[in-house]
């Protein structure tokens, strides 16, 4: 399910008054945010292009496995580069640090009243959803 404008702008406040803050947190989950982030994306193609391949090896290899021993083979390798790739985006892909540093520029200095306003206003939103049921 995709979030709305306002819920989007709300949430980007959000995390820019978190990490006015507090900055040595927000350090060290800036790049913790999985499969979304921008910083990732390449990583996370490159992951997804292995499995891919790897799924290919697999069902070529099961597919002529009647012709040569030698396609078994090649579907067990596929079967380890699925699964490589697999391990490979759980992990993280080897994404660098550094995109933390990207959002540093356009942070508001005073506007953590603001923020925590508008992070009332959604938690008020939020019990009122769940206390109507």
């Amino acid at each position: 399910m995709s979030l709305s404008e306002q819920e989007q702008r709300a949430l980007r406040e959000i995390e820019q008054s978190l990490l006015a803050d507090d900055p040595k947190f927000g350090a060290s989950v800036a790049g913790d945010n999985g499969f979304g982030g921008s910083g990732t994306a390449g990583f996370t193609l490159r992951g997804i292009a292995l499995a891919v391949i790897g799924l290919v090896m697999l069902i070529g290899g099961v597919a002529l496995a009647q012709q040569s021993l030698w396609f078994v083979a090649l579907s067990i390798a596929g079967f380890l580069v699925m699964f490589g790739a697999g391990v490979w985006m759980l992990r993280g892909g080897g994404s660098s640090p550094s995109r933390g540093s990207s959002s540093g520029g356009r942070q508001p200095k005073g506007g953590g009243g603001n923020s925590s306003s508008i992070g009332n206003k959604m938690e008020e939103n939020f019990r009122r959803r769940f206390e109507g049921r």
